[in-house]
């Protein structure tokens, strides 16, 4: 919010979480992101990040987003030396319950596409004999 001219006021949350970050490659191009932080001036204290890009925050949510696109040369390895963890794993297990009930409801659907087909078949079959 602003209030009169170079007045610029911050609502900041009490909790402070500090950034995750990760080095995305694509083509010639590499970039540092810094995600998940919940203070504005949380990368501040980071080497790539200073005086590059603002952090952003989508609307809702309570956490900052920053990005800064490294120039050619820069392969990223500073962005990486802070991430506190690198790997990606997924953590979602399959559930058998989740898994029976698809399968039911998988089976429901064909005997209900199987009985409007036959009730289809059998009124033409009507019209055809009258």
């Amino acid at each position: 919010m602003m209030f009169g001219p170079g007045t610029e006021l911050k609502i900041q949350n009490k909790l402070e979480v500090e950034p995750d970050y990760y080095k995305l490659v694509g083509g010639e191009t590499t970039a540092c992101l810094a995600t998940g932080f919940t203070r504005q001036n949380g990368t501040s204290n980071h080497t790539l990040f200073k005086d590059k890009t603002a952090a952003v925050r989508i609307e809702n949510d309570k956490v900052y987003n920053q990005v800064v696109v490294l120039p050619t040369g820069n392969n990223g390895d500073e962005c990486e030396t802070e991430s506190k963890d690198s790997s990606c794993e997924d953590s979602i297990k399959p559930d058998p319950k989740v898994n029976f009930v698809s399968v039911t409801v998988l089976c429901l659907r064909l005997l209900f596409i199987k009985t409007v087909v036959f009730n289809v078949l059998m009124t033409f079959r009507l019209w055809i004999s009258q």
